[in-house]
């Protein structure tokens, strides 16, 4: 296995969700990775970073992820952008949610009941095995980093109007549009925000043996689609600037 690297890649969907780590970054080099994947390397105060585009969804996600970091892996993986909240949580537009775990909440068996809203069942066999490590459709994260994550941005945030929480990141392909599906997969796993492609980097992750945390900030709240109640310049703007004071506290 190649050696890692001490630098940290932060992977997001679209360029919003990094554009204020961008304006922070001493640029230096630009790139490509795979098909879809626009690539930004500098740093950030003392430490190395490059940030990674890799377009919405799974695949995208996937792909991109790993075509950056085949040639040089790096010392950290973190996930970032915007997600929907799960009002059951707590969370509210504008928070900041750390993942405890990742979970492709459409990845499995269905329960055979005829209910869609059923929770799906693991797949007779795992779709990643490293080492004595099998996976299904939940994926771990670095539980060290995402303690130092929560608490530290938990004290950075404090004397704002920001909330910082901790639980399981559901992903899904559909964007949930109704509350009763909220309700559904808020009571199957307790989770705190949905979005596209957090276990795809998770996978990716965990397939090349790379540490893993993903921090988002809330645009909106999982349920009912009504955009004009959805602020996704203030989720880019937050998760930003939370993924920017944790790289502070990294030394790899």
């Amino acid at each position: 296995m190649k050696k890692h690297t001490p630098y940290i890649l932060v992977s997001a969907a679209v360029p919003g969700e990094v554009d204020g780590l961008r304006s922070r970054m001493e640029a230096s080099s630009q790139g490509s990775a795979g098909f879809a994947g626009q690539l930004l390397s500098g740093r950030i105060r003392e430490t190395e970073v490059m940030l990674l585009v890799t377009g919405p969804g799974l695949v995208n996600t996937a792909c991109a992820l790993a075509a950056a970091i085949e040639s040089r892996r790096p010392g950290l993986i973190i996930q970032t952008g915007c997600a929907g909240a799960f009002k059951a949580s707590g969370l509210r537009i504008g928070d900041i949610g750390v993942a405890t775990q990742e979970i492709d909440v459409q990845l499995g068996l269905e329960s055979g009941t005829g209910d869609h809203f059923s929770m799906i069942r693991d797949l007779p066999f795992p779709v990643l095995k490293i080492d004595n490590a099998e996976y299904f459709n939940r994926y771990p994260v670095d539980a060290q980093w995402t303690d130092v994550a929560y608490h530290h941005l938990g004290r950075v945030f404090a004397a704002t109007d920001i909330r910082v929480q901790k639980g399981p990141f559901v992903t899904v392909s559909t964007i949930t549009a109704t509350n009763h599906r909220a309700e559904h997969l808020y009571g199957a796993y307790g989770a705190i925000m949905e979005q596209m492609e957090g276990s795809a980097a998770a996978h990716v992750a965990a397939g090349y043996g790379i540490s893993f945390v993903e921090i988002r900030c809330a645009a909106n709240h999982v349920g009912y689609r009504d955009r004009k109640n959805w602020d996704l310049p203030l989720a880019f703007k937050n998760s930003s600037m939370a993924v920017y004071e944790f790289i502070q506290t990294i030394k790899l």
